[in-house]
């Protein structure tokens, strides 16, 4: 069974909502599931922000039976909280592994077609969006004009994703090429790659890109180049929050802010190795949160991890340049 394609009311991701306003508040989470409550989006809606990005983990529908993976989106996006927070921002994401269809998923997932499409149901993405006819879910958003625009990329890291080895890819050689493309035409001061599985955060057992060490190196090599602008990863996946930084590997801090999970904290892995980590690791319940201030050059960006009540737990303030 295949999801249906409905017709649904859109306006262009530019003029929606707020139309080329510049953009200061964006919110980010992951790993929510669709069977708890979940209140913590009381305090993203009160944190009001202009742009909502899911992250993976969306749902977990662990399922091969598209009528089972429908009506788990149609239960997380009826969420009270939720209804409130699309009536009054943008909404966009990328999928990880349980909402694309089971457990540390890749290529091999035999209904990731019919999966694509329930998920680009839930966004409401339009029937004639590019997404509906390619291979993955990958995409990207620019959001306000000129020298105050912020570009959001945000990758695919199960659709084409080999099994974990020396040689195995995540993106697959067109998303690769349309990353390339991305990058190097950006304009934007601000921008953000979004990657559902951690990329600076390397020494744990669970999926990062460390485990595909070559397409890591790839990434790297393609952050380096100096015809792509500096960007800061978001991430999500872990059922913990941190704030990790690579100092090394691309000629600026390139920091990665990892955001999980909205309902489903672990509460775990207080001693989890991870040497790039600033400060402590946040195990309960939490979103991540970007507030630019415009008013320096280049802008100043604060990246927050926030509890179920809206409080800041851990920060770092980033500039975007080499």
């Amino acid at each position: 069974m295949k999801c249906a394609v409905g017709l649904y009311l859109f306006f262009s991701l530019s003029s929606l909502a707020f139309g080329n306003e510049t953009v200061t508040r964006i919110a980010f989470g992951s790993c929510a599931k669709e069977s708890r409550p979940s209140p913590i989006f009381d305090a993203i809606n009160e944190f009001s922000p202009q742009i909502w990005i899911w992250m993976g983990d969306n749902i977990y529908g662990d399922t091969t039976d598209m009528a089972v993976m429908k009506e788990k989106w149609n239960r997380q996006k009826n969420g009270e909280g939720y209804k409130r927070l699309r009536e009054s921002s943008i909404v966009i994401g990328t999928w990880d592994d349980h909402d694309y269809g089971d457990n540390d998923a890749g290529k091999e997932y035999p209904a990731k077609a019919a999966s694509q499409q329930c998920f680009l149901d839930f966004l409401d993405v339009p029937a004639d969006d590019p997404r509906r006819k390619r291979e993955g879910v990958y995409a990207s958003h620019t959001f306000g004009e000129g020298n105050r625009a912020v570009k959001v990329i945000l990758l695919d890291t199960r659709f084409h994703r080999d099994l974990p080895g020396e040689n195995g890819d995540i993106l697959g050689g067109e998303q690769w090429s349309w990353l390339e493309g991305e990058l190097t035409t950006s304009k934007a001061p601000v921008n953000l790659l979004i990657s559902s599985i951690q990329t600076v955060a390397s020494e744990h057992r669970f999926e990062n890109w460390t485990k595909f060490p070559k397409a890591k190196d790839r990434l790297y090599q393609l952050l380096s180049r100096k015809d792509v602008p500096p960007l800061t990863i978001l991430s999500g996946d872990r059922h913990l929050a941190e704030i990790s930084v690579e100092e090394s590997a691309v000629d600026y801090p390139l920091h990665d802010i990892t955001s999980s999970s909205l309902n489903a904290a672990f509460g775990g892995n207080k001693n989890e190795l991870n040497s790039r980590r600033i400060g402590e690791n946040f195990r309960e319940t939490n979103f991540g949160t970007l507030e630019i201030d415009w008013n320096t050059a280049p802008p100043s960006l604060t990246f927050a991890i926030r509890d179920e009540k809206g409080v800041v737990v851990r920060e770092v303030k980033v500039q975007q340049q080499r």
